[in-house]
């Protein structure tokens, strides 16, 4: 009897995913997997502000900086009011601040709310600037008509909340709405499946209907660091100096000892379109006819066809049938085929290298990829044999060959015996392990990392096997 797993947030976006998917009711970014929905009729949501009296009341409002709430920042900026933008994952600031002039058109103010536009042109806005916000509009994954919420996973929303909260920038009684999909919302939610720390909504707009929330529920005051790890906070600075100013203030900012955040080490699950479905491996018609199935609908297929292997001509070896072209209607032609066969020779794969040693390198940031790696191993001098990357786990590692030397040149091959060949080659010189890793110990991949790499030899003349090697 197979059994049942329990309800998560995790059960309700995927049911979400899959009904917005199936239906195609997204629009671009897709698939919608792992994002917080751009629905059809998201401008038609956005709209519903200007009936809020709480958003005409409002003099400056923070919209969050998904695609989906694109339409509505626009009706922000349309109305003339303070937009401001939470910088995405709050690497580099708070808030971004987005203005544009009084005769702005419809098109610089969606250049202006665009993506790029909030990254080039918003003002950034830290923990030190004063800021009043009046009104906030986050997106969703889904909601229920009692104003429970649900994110894509990540948490940054509810810790945007929170960090407004300790800054004073906002208080428990603002506004908070939601732009959604009319199937985004719920009549009910589990509340065993929410924190103290998830934010509420207080207004649920879609594309038919204005939800207001009869019996608000409680919002977070505070930050709550003992739900929060370490890794948190070296992913976001603005993090870390307000823990330091609540630490000044005598204020309990103990962080748990393990990092259990499951849902942003959430396994990927990737979505394949139905434009290149999976294809169904064949099975045998032998094993086909062991298990009693009827193999009459495969009587009338066609066989595989496999390709035919490819002969290459060799640049050394020339045949007989060379000098034996043919004239025919004026023009030159050569046999296809020599007859001793001689003209044409297989290829082969070259032997790859026998690996040395290897290097399990650690700590790494899950937001780097491996073409940042290779820069900064280039940058100084460490040329791995190949690299086997694992990235998104925090480690890769580095394979490094046994040193061969170079091979002669061919002219010296093909003369006779009588010929003096050049002394030979001296070999390649070995590399030293301990070099390398002192190295790699101080070596941060990117100025923004806020560790440095963590490096120990994994076994030396062995080999890891995989299957997705990265040769540099």
């Amino acid at each position: 009897m197979k059994k049942e797993e329990p309800v998560t947030k995790r059960t309700f976006r995927q049911k979400v995913w899959n009904h917005l998917e199936q239906n195609k009711l997204v629009n671009f970014p897709r698939p919608v997997y792992g994002r917080i929905p751009n629905f059809v009729g998201s401008e038609e949501a956005a709209a519903k502000l200007l009936d809020l009296d709480e958003f005409k009341a409002a003099n400056s409002v923070e919209v969050n900086p998904d695609k989906a709430q694109e339409a509505s920042r626009i009706v922000v900026l349309e109305q003339k009011k303070k937009l401001y933008v939470p910088v995405p994952r709050l690497k580099e600031a708070l808030l971004k601040l987005i203005s544009v002039s009084q005769d702005a058109s419809k098109t610089d103010i969606k250049s202006a709310v665009s993506r790029k536009g909030v990254e080039e042109s918003g003002t950034s806005i830290n923990i030190d600037d004063s800021v009043n916000i009046d009104l906030l509009v986050v997106g969703s994954v889904a909601v229920s008509m009692t104003g429970y919420r649900i994110g894509k996973g990540k948490g940054y929303a509810d810790l945007e909340f929170a960090l407004l909260m300790e800054l004073n920038a906002i208080t428990d009684k603002t506004t908070v709405v939601t732009v959604v999909h009319d199937s985004q919302v719920f009549e009910e939610l589990p509340s065993d499946i929410f924190k103290q720390y998830d934010v509420p909504v207080d207004y649920i707009l879609t594309p038919t209907r204005t939800i207001k929330v009869q019996n608000r529920l409680p919002k977070p005051k505070e930050i709550f660091w003992k739900m929060l790890s370490n890794r948190r906070l070296n992913l976001m600075p603005i993090l870390q100096a307000l823990k330091e100013i609540d630490e000044k203030k005598g204020i309990d900012v103990a962080l748990k000892e393990v990092d259990t955040d499951v849902e942003s080490y959430e396994s990927r699950r990737f979505h394949r379109s139905k434009r290149f479905p999976r294809r169904r491996p064949r099975s045998a018609g032998k094993a086909s006819e062991s298990q009693g199935e009827d193999t009459s609908k495969n009587e009338n297929r066609k066989p595989r066809r496999f390709p035919k292997p490819r002969y290459y001509r060799s640049n050394n070896q020339k045949s007989d049938a060379d000098s034996n072209e043919v004239v025919e209607n004026g023009n030159l032609r050569r046999p296809l085929r020599a007859t001793n066969g001689s003209r044409y020779k297989k290829s082969y794969r070259r032997n790859k290298p026998v690996i040395d040693f290897s290097l399990m390198v650690s700590n790494i940031e899950k937001n780097v990829r491996v073409r940042d790696l290779k820069n900064a191993l280039n940058e100084r001098g460490i040329k791995p044999n190949e690299i086997t990357w694992r990235g998104y786990k925090g480690f890769c590692y580095l394979h490094y060959a046994k040193p061969t030397a170079p091979k002669q040149s061919k002219e010296f091959k093909d003369e006779e015996p009588a010929a003096v060949a050049p002394p030979p080659l001296p070999a390649r010189p070995p590399i030293i392990v301990d070099n390398v890793i002192e190295i790699l110990q101080g070596l941060k991949i990117s100025p923004e990392s806020e560790s440095n790499l963590s490096v120990k030899v994994l076994r030396l003349n062995s080999r890891i096997e995989t299957t997705d090697v990265t040769a540099v």
